[in-house]
């Protein structure tokens, strides 16, 4: 039995995994998240801002310390659409590398739906026909099988991105809501995706919504894997989300992360355009995705 843990440098959050990993099994320790929104006005200015860094490295700083209390064997340190992006992320990797002796692997939109799949298909009991969506702060990755490979595509779609573009005062208007869904439609347009497929949704969206979904009052994500939710279920909170503002999601949905409050109408707002397009069945949860993969992966 080794201690692993897997660190994703996410574009919104920032993630920390620590599991118990042998042949015959993977018992999770310890599951930490900080939205750290990494990716917060690239868009505008090409770099990650040192405010956003400091958030970043405010998260590592105690991530440092709980690998070094459950002294842990190795740990596999990934970034995401946040790093391949800017034009300073070798400088950030450099500075993450320094501090804390972590080497920070930057993934390809490929590699990160392949390592999500890793994750997500090790843990689901059906996995027949599915499309992975893993909504980012910065991309959305799609993952699914096609002639028994399994293919990733990334689209330019994040929760960062479209709120601070669309949704940065919420409610938005009618205007705002039409543009934002042209938007995403408009990239949409470019997956070749034919046939409809059973969705499996990971990571902060597709969580944040279930938990919307169970009204929990306290975040549990044991709660929420392998949960549906229809799409009628999905278009009835996302109307109710629209027309909330970031204070009454705060305190409407005691089960979210008060900071994930400012991108989780974006969020859900893609979530269900999405599904409109691609399933003809509920989306599934799972709490499992690129974190358990990057251990499944190098173990």
């Amino acid at each position: 039995m080794v201690k692993l843990a897997s660190i994703d440098l996410g574009s919104n959050s920032t993630r920390l995994l620590i599991a118990e990993v042998n042949d015959q099994g993977f018992n999770v320790l310890i599951r930490k998240h900080v939205v750290t929104k990494m990716s917060e006005n690239i868009e505008q200015t090409g770099v990650i801002s040192t405010e956003a860094f400091k958030r970043v490295n405010s998260t590592l700083r105690d991530f440092k310390k709980l690998l070094i209390a459950n002294d842990v064997d190795d740990v596999f340190v990934v970034g995401t659409a946040a790093l391949r992006d800017a034009k300073n992320s070798d400088e950030i990797i450099e500075n993450i590398r320094k501090k804390y002796d972590f080497e920070v692997e930057v993934l390809s939109g490929h590699e990160e739906g392949i390592t999500t799949s890793i994750g997500v298909l090790h843990f689901m009991q059906n996995t027949e026909n599915f499309l992975i969506l893993d909504i980012g702060g910065r991309s959305t990755e799609f993952i699914y099988e096609f002639e028994n490979k399994i293919i990733s595509k990334s689209l330019n779609l994040g929760v960062v991105t479209l709120s601070e573009k669309y949704f940065s005062n919420l409610p938005i208007g009618k205007e705002l809501i039409d543009e934002a869904k042209l938007k995403i439609e408009t990239e949409l347009s470019q997956l070749d995706i034919k046939d409809k497929k059973n969705v499996i949704g990971v990571s902060g969206t597709a969580l944040s919504l279930a938990s919307i979904f169970l009204d929990q009052k306290n975040f549990n994500e044991e709660e929420l894997h392998e949960i549906k939710i229809d799409i009628d279920n999905v278009q009835e909170i996302n109307k109710r989300i629209l027309k909330m503002s970031e204070a009454e999601i705060i305190t409407k949905f005691r089960g979210i992360d008060p900071k994930r409050a400012a991108t989780i109408t974006s969020g859900i707002f893609l979530l269900e355009i999405i599904l409109s397009h691609y399933s003809n069945s509920p989306i599934i949860i799972s709490k499992n995705d690129i974190l358990e993969g990057l251990i499944l992966k190098k173990y």
